[in-house]
């Protein structure tokens, strides 16, 4: 057969012929032509809110080659999100979804992108001797293959960026889509991916999709379950499932609630979804340094921790401890809360106390603990240093003195104490169990003031009473009595002054009996104080004078300055202002000369409370506002907003209802912010003088 010379004619014989035109390139008739590929697989059913997190995906696939990286903890619903999305969004990319789980997060080794592209090659046509083992030729191969087109790539349960950043797409019509239990910052940093972290549900879209899975439409008790799966969209539906073979919730509630149970109980008869083995999948791929962290953090008691108490917990500096806790964070085995705080999902956090269990010794355990909690009494040691410089501090063991103080000064105090509170009336409880009964019983001791100013006395009295029992268990009277005077300050200021008193009577006994005289005087000043609270002016003007007697022959002026404030508070209730206003001054030359502010600022009110009484009323205004002042400088936020109480009723009084108005709105957001029930007279002298709050 030859050619003629005229196109696509032949000269000879043949006995079949196909007019096939002009053909350009390699002919393959043994090629399988696949179709547009759809490779996603199925949608959750169910599939629950995520609105905003949808609308964001939209947006992002709207911009050219764009990539998003959906993060968050295992089981938060990353997968069943992008799926989601994909499916909806499928006229968007008409050339074809590509999809991959990766198995970074997996019982099944992760999957090496060279193997990947070698499955899209082939679904995108690619020539069968075109798709070679090499990774960068075949990454090659993949991106000539999609340019030009409108195609998305979802890259599921990613591991690292460098089993992403293979598969990225360079034509600008196409989208990647990478789900992570790690944030991939590199793939953010290097390759311009946007972030989308997802959380868990919020606690009604979570009740919906339970009882849309198990039937059970009792929304209290799915609220509990909920609740106890922290709103995570797999546990709950793992819970779901549990409960759709029951009729009532009562024995799934009790399970969940049980932390030692939690873990067992969110499990099915499909190992793939066992809550242990979940999670392990995240645990394994830690460094060694943050699998040792992970587990350690856990024997902290409070509902989250600072850098500084991890760093104290494992044993590190703070910046390799501060390094350890963001990378934890970046792969969401624990969530970063504000602050330089960190916190576990209850779920994580029953899992990294299972793992200290069974990986650390008791020993390791207990040395670990011991650390922390020291490191809490040495904070709060110097929290109290700064708030009351003046008064006694607790005896600190060798070797755990301070160093450079921790605190610029008392707002800096003040707010950590605030921070950590939750943590440090957990911590008295874990030194109680542990056995550690000296920093059991100093804990509280240490704290007492902060809560005095603040006024948490529920915390103070049950503190207080911890520090009793531990005190006693120690054998050390002295602690005994002094957190018997704790006791009962907390005792009378929550208005039970029947056992306030049952309470210093029982530290003056044993301050006799140890034959110490400062003690007895601090004992018998706190007995006279509850009873001019109980209206017994004259018995506690004997008691307190007493007290003064034993202060001045020790030469305690301090002391004696604060037993002076409550003389001059009993004369002025037995009538004799003149008399009052004597000791008042004597105190306020007490407080100044040995540098007590709490004392200058609670004689300067008693001075304006006489001037008050006696009508003096310009010079009451001078004295409240010097009280309001000092109060103010030492955080005493109750005794200021007293003094401004007082301030402004005699503002008011002479005729000055703008800047009475004032400073009562001031003292009212103070009393509103502490709940103190006193914020309702403020809030009447405000209203009577026409006032209103901004």
């Amino acid at each position: 057969m030859v050619a003629n010379g005229k196109a696509n004619a032949f000269a000879g014989q043949a006995t079949h012929v196909v007019q096939a035109a002009n053909i350009y390139g390699g002919l393959n008739s043994g090629q399988h032509v696949l179709p547009v590929p759809r490779q996603l697989p199925r949608a959750a059913t169910h599939f629950t809110a995520r609105t905003d997190a949808l609308d964001r995906l939209d947006e992002l696939a709207a911009a050219e080659n764009g990539i998003a990286t959906i993060s968050g903890p295992a089981g938060v619903g990353k997968s069943a999100l992008a799926v989601y999305w994909a499916h909806s969004r499928k006229e968007v990319f008409p050339d074809g979804q590509l999809y991959v789980n990766l198995c970074g997060y997996d019982q099944r080794a992760p999957l090496r992108p060279e193997d990947v592209l070698h499955g899209f090659l082939y679904a995108l046509n690619a020539p069968a001797d075109r798709v070679v083992g090499d990774l960068d030729a075949a990454s090659a191969l993949f991106r000539s293959l999609i340019d030009g087109k409108r195609l998305l790539v979802v890259a599921d349960n990613a591991s690292s960026a460098d089993q992403v950043r293979p598969l990225l797409p360079s034509s600008p019509g196409c989208f990647t889509l990478v789900t992570s239990r790690n944030r991939l910052g590199s793939l953010t940093v290097v390759d311009g991916a946007t972030l989308l972290p997802v959380r868990p549900l919020d606690t009604p879209e979570a009740v919906q999709l339970f009882q849309r899975l198990s039937g059970h439409q009792d929304t209290r008790s799915v609220t509990q379950l909920v609740l106890r799966c922290g709103c995570i969209p797999l546990f709950v539906r793992i819970t779901a499932e549990r409960a759709s073979a029951v009729t009532y919730l009562s024995g799934l509630v009790e399970d969940l609630t049980r932390d030692s149970d939690r873990l067992e109980a969110l499990s099915t008869l499909d190992d793939g979804m066992d809550a242990r083995m979940v999670l392990s999948w995240s645990y394994r791929g830690l460094p060694s340094s943050a699998g040792r962290a992970f587990r350690l953090l856990a024997l902290h008691a409070g509902p989250d921790f600072s850098i500084t108490a991890a760093a104290a917990l494992i044993d590190r500096p703070e910046n390799e401890t501060r390094r350890i806790l963001e990378k934890l964070g970046a792969v969401n085995m624990l969530e970063e809360v504000g602050g330089g705080r960190y916190r576990y999902h209850d779920v994580l956090r029953d899992y990294a106390r299972e793992r200290v269990v069974e990986e650390e010794t008791p020993s390791v355990r207990l040395s670990a603990l011991r650390r922390e909690l020291s490191y809490y009494l040495r904070r709060v040691d110097a929290c109290d240093r700064i708030l009351a410089p003046e008064r006694q501090h607790v005896p600190l063991d060798q070797g755990m003195e301070q160093g450079p103080a921790p605190f610029s000064g008392p707002d800096a105090a003040l707010a950590w104490c605030e921070s950590e509170l939750p943590s440090l009336v957990d911590a008295v409880g874990q030194a109680v169990e542990l056995g550690f009964d000296d920093i059991a019983w100093k804990l509280p001791v240490a704290l007492v003031y902060f809560l005095r100013l603040q006024r948490r006395d529920t915390y103070r009295f049950e503190l207080s009473a911890i520090a009793v029992d531990a005190a006693r268990r120690e054998g050390d009277p002295w602690a005994e009595v002094w957190s018997l005077i704790c006791l009962g300050g907390a005792s009378s200021d929550l208005e039970r002054h029947e056992d306030a008193l049952g309470h210093f009577t029982e530290a003056l006994r044993i301050s006799r009996e140890i034959q110490d005289r400062r003690w007895e005087a601090i004992s018998i000043y706190n007995l006279a104080w509850t009873l001019r609270l109980l209206g017994r002016n004259a018995e506690g003007l004997e008691r307190q004078r007493q007290a003064l007697v034993i202060q001045q022959e020790s030469g305690d002026r301090r002391s004696a300055s604060i037993t002076l404030t409550e003389i001059g508070a009993l004369e002025l209730n037995l009538g004799r202002p003149d008399r009052a206003h004597i000791e008042f001054e004597r105190a306020l030359a007490g407080a100044r000369a040995t540098a007590d502010l709490p004392t200058e600022g609670k004689s300067l009110h008693g001075l304006g409370d006489v001037c008050r009484t006696a009508g003096r009323t310009s010079e009451a205004i001078e004295w409240y506002r010097q009280a309001a002042d000092v109060r103010q400088r030492v955080g005493d936020r109750f005794g200021l907003a007293c003094s401004l109480f007082e301030l402004g009723k005699q503002l008011a009084t002479v005729g000055r209802p703008a800047e009475a108005g004032r400073t009562l709105a001031q003292a009212v957001v103070i009393l509103d912010d502490l709940k103190d029930p006193l914020v309702e007279d403020v809030r009447r002298c405000l209203a009577d003088n026409g006032g209103e709050m901004d």
